[in-house]
């Protein structure tokens, strides 16, 4: 009997082993939710995906990437986990997405010494040429309101500072996700604010070898959200921990 109960554990750990695997997961620079320390990513979702992932029996092996380059790459299924992104109508395409939170985010308007006007709400941007980092995403207001043809897309922030002082474009669009510091000393802020909740992902591409193990990753995230486990990321990067709106009939398993 002992010998029977000896070779299944065998044969099940043999089992296990061979359905682990590494996967790539992209980083950026965005403190304190995620940064590039060394050779790999911390902060408040890389430190939850990597123990998620750990407790599935995976690793993680963290690349920084150009958020416009992870997109590129997402969408051909060379990135396996994406992680702390909004998420667009195009994305869904290709992207099965996990939600991890909810943020309430506020954009902001700086305009260029330029252009005197004053911006009291998305009507006042028509046919104004607005700044925006490529690839991003802003709220559901701006991608609904502002024409594409009045966008000119930028790679960095920087760029759109650039640009901004002069006067190759009218007005900037920015959040504190986008350095909105490297507006607010030199350029007027206009009076209109575009503020609403937004929910946050971690995504695997529907075209990567990770999609065979997403319902498992959904799982444990629902599980860490419902139990509050996810709590202790953001306590332990000093981050104000958000308040968790869970879907109906959200009981794991």
């Amino acid at each position: 009997m002992n010998k029977v109960l000896v070779a299944v554990a065998i044969v099940s750990l043999f089992s296990l082993n061979s359905e682990a695997d590494t996967f790539t997961a992209h980083c950026r620079n965005s403190p304190p939710e995620l940064f590039v320390e060394g050779e790999t990513c911390i902060g408040v979702v890389p430190d939850l995906v990597n123990d998620i992932f750990t407790e599935l029996g995976h690793d993680l092996v963290w690349i920084k990437v150009p958020w416009p380059r992870t997109i590129y790459e997402a969408k051909r299924g060379n990135v396996d986990l994406l992680i702390r992104h909004s998420m667009t109508e195009s994305r869904k395409r290709f992207l099965d997405a996990v939600t991890y939170s909810h943020q309430k985010r506020s954009l902001s308007f700086f305009k260029s010494p330029h252009f005197k006007s004053s911006i009291k709400s998305y009507e006042d941007l028509k046919g104004l040429r607005v700044g925006a980092l490529r690839g991003n995403f802003y709220s559901p207001g701006f991608s609904s309101f502002v024409d594409p043809n009045d966008i000119v897309e930028v790679s960095r922030t920087q760029q759109l500072v650039d640009m901004l002082k002069a006067g190759r474009i009218d007005v900037a669009v920015t959040s504190e996700s986008h350095r909105i510091d490297l507006f607010e000393n030199d350029f007027k802020k206009c009076a209109f604010t575009d503020t609403f909740l937004n929910p946050l992902y971690i995504s695997i591409p529907k075209k990567s070898k990770a999609s065979r193990i997403y319902n498992a990753v959904s799982s444990q995230v629902l599980k860490y959200r419902e139990s509050g486990a996810i709590n202790k990321y953001y306590e332990k990067y000093g981050v104000p921990v958000p308040a968790q709106s869970l879907p109906e009939n959200h009981s794991t398993p």
